[in-house]
């Protein structure tokens, strides 16, 4: 990774307590963080003094994180970008990535993202340096042949060269990233040895590309096997040239293994409730939209569970937060083990949880379900040397009959539910059922 010690972050953020909080956050990492109240502002500063990295929140007055990329681009400046966006804006994220930012990342309400912050800048300056490594060495190959070998040697990019699909040349940074102890270990070695089958026949297809047109592929995500065996997450391009006389292909490839567990560290924070692992609100809401386009397709019927704990509060009060919380975990591995793989079950706060019945042949199987979870939540809970009893309350919209949209659905379970409480005692009831059902089991 780069030398962060000493780099200098402008950060671009209209709300100054999280400003504030950004800033220490990062000084206490070692670096040097400026801040900029607004885009304008932010805009100022970088044309008076160089910085290596900003961070610019999306939503800015006068001059948003959009524009203030726009204008770096326009102005021809290489300062690396990360975008800050809230919660469900993934497409402005992917447009700001496709305007020319480095990376982003997604705020969320535990502020966990500032946990990640330092490795996201870290990944973002690395590959700047990569950047502008890759950037002197090119200017360097045209002074000299000889130079160049020496940069690709030197460089922390694996570069490797193979004619006929074997490989001639590899540089040092290549062999230890392929797990070699000496380039001389894959000399005369296929091409297509590394390359993990899954990707075998997408690589075959890029170099019958650079075999027949001879110009450059750009560069794609793909997956090595190193010698003692292990996968590794490869970012490769590669170009066509004539190698001693013969049409030869250069390959450029980086270890980013890295970058993929820091990515899936962001989405499973935006997507995923940090105490249980379950899907949250937001990839609730997505899952049952997606379900519903499919139901209205193919007349699926569906159906929506509305679970609220009985009794859940009083063990909070009496025993602490510490067991409340791990009532919740093992409450949540409950419930997924009694469901089908296809449904989901989302926490959506607190002891409230939401169950997706999908494609499910008559309303009634919802009950079948509802059961199941009272059943297995009814069971004793041993945490932390306590034994602890709770119930659950649960309230069933069907899909069509209740209603066409996710917030008509959730509505009306939510209400079913709540006359299940209102009983005072834990069961189930469909909305649409005047007869409160309780549990048997």
């Amino acid at each position: 990774m780069a030398d962060v010690h000493y780099k200098r972050i402008l950060c671009m953020e209209d709300d100054p307590a999280l400003s504030r909080l950004l800033q220490k956050s990062l000084q206490r990492r070692g670096f040097g963080v400026e801040l900029a109240s607004n885009g304008d502002e932010g805009l100022a500063l970088l044309d008076a003094t160089p910085y290596d990295l900003v961070l610019v929140d999306y939503n800015m007055p006068f001059c948003g994180g959009l524009d203030v990329i726009r204008a770096l681009a326009s102005r021809g400046k290489s300062v690396p970008v990360i975008m800050v966006t809230g919660q469900g804006n993934e497409e402005v994220a992917v447009e700001a990535l496709m305007l020319g930012a480095s990376d982003y990342i997604v705020k969320d309400v535990r502020m966990k993202y500032l946990e990640l912050m330092p490795a996201v800048i870290e990944n973002a300056l690395y590959k700047q340096q990569l950047l502008n490594e890759r950037q002197q060495m090119l200017r360097q190959i045209e002074e000299s042949e000889e130079r160049y070998r020496k940069l690709v040697e030197m460089s922390p990019d694996g570069i490797a060269l193979h004619v006929d699909g074997t490989y001639v040349f590899v540089n040092p940074a290549g062999a230890w990233l392929l797990g070699a102890t000496s380039p001389r270990e894959l000399i005369g070695k296929s091409a297509l040895e590394v390359v993990h089958p899954d990707y075998q026949e997408l690589v075959r297809e890029r170099l019958r590309k650079l075999e027949a047109r001879g110009e450059a592929v750009p560069w794609i995500e793909e997956q090595y096997v190193r010698l003692d065996g292990k996968t590794i997450d490869v970012e490769v391009s590669g170009s066509s040239f004539i190698y001693q006389g013969k049409r030869a292909v250069q390959v450029i490839f980086r270890d980013i293994s890295e970058r993929k567990r820091v990515a899936q560290r962001l989405e499973q924070l935006a997507l995923y409730d940090t105490l249980t692992g379950l899907p949250n609100r937001t990839l609730f809401f997505d899952r049952m939209n997606q379900l519903l386009v499919l139901a209205k397709r193919n007349t699926y019927v569906l159906a929506l569970l509305y679970i609220d704990f009985d009794g859940f509060k009083r063990i909070n009060d009496t025993l602490g937060h510490d067991v409340g919380d791990l009532l919740l975990k093992e409450a949540a591995v409950r419930m997924s083990a009694c469901t089908r793989k296809a449904d989901t079950v989302a926490r959506i706060g607190g002891d409230e949880f939401i169950g997706i019945c999908g494609k499910i042949a008559a309303p009634r199987d919802a009950e079948v379900v509802a059961k199941k979870i009272i059943s297995i939540l009814s069971r004793p809970f041993y945490l932390d040397g306590n034994e602890c009893a709770i119930g659950a309350s649960i309230g069933i919209s069907v899909y069509p009959q209740d209603g066409e949209d996710v917030d008509t659905l959730l509505k009306k379970a939510d209400s079913a539910m709540y006359r299940v409480k209102e009983r005072g005692k834990g069961g189930f009831a469909f909305c649409t059922d005047p007869d409160d059902k309780e549990d048997q089991t």
